[in-house]
């Protein structure tokens, strides 16, 4: 029964160990959210790098330009603008994609609520009259991604150990 007891042990300390590596290692992403633009020509993908970006650390701005099929849409003319408290702070001018999704590195200095708005001037080479699509990104909320990945292993694990501890009436102290 004492050996019984240390492999029931060693397997509760291998799923607690497991759960929270996988809490600390995987990532969280937020997900992609997608609007059309003003006039409904293009959808655009949005989405930041860390999900949940704080003041003066690296953000990733991902952008990505969808056809009416939600596939890329490769060469897009198209400008970038995020704005805080009706003041722009950074922008840039006109540029082209030719693979339909960029990632603008940024660092937003300040805690608060920020728009960034796309605008779409051309696809496939030939102009078009701007289109919008503006998104809200909240920056130093505090509030953590916590992946899907993660809480199915953490449920599994405390699962199992209700389940081992209960079959072999393993006392926790």
């Amino acid at each position: 029964m004492i050996n019984l007891n240390r492999g029931i042990e060693r397997t509760l300390k291998y799923f607690g160990f497991l759960a929270v590596l996988t809490i600390l290692v995987i990532p969280a992403y937020a997900d992609q959210v997608v609007k059309s633009t003003d006039k409904g020509t293009i959808n655009v993908g949005f989405s930041t790098e860390p999900a949940n970006p704080n003041p003066g650390e690296q953000t990733q701005l991902k952008i990505s330009f969808l056809n009416k099929q939600n596939s890329i849409q490769p060469h897009i003319d198209y400008r970038v603008s995020v704005i805080q408290d009706g003041n722009q702070i950074f922008g840039i001018p006109v540029t082209h994609t030719a693979e339909g999704a960029v990632s603008i590195p940024f660092q937003f200095q300040n805690n608060g609520t920020y728009q960034v708005t796309v605008e779409v001037e051309g696809i496939l080479f030939e102009p078009i009259p701007p289109e919008n699509a503006s998104f809200t990104v909240n920056v130093g909320t505090g509030i953590p991604e916590f992946p899907v990945s993660a809480a199915i292993v953490l449920a599994v694990s405390v699962t199992s150990i209700i389940i081992i501890s209960t079959r072999s009436r393993l006392k926790i102290p």
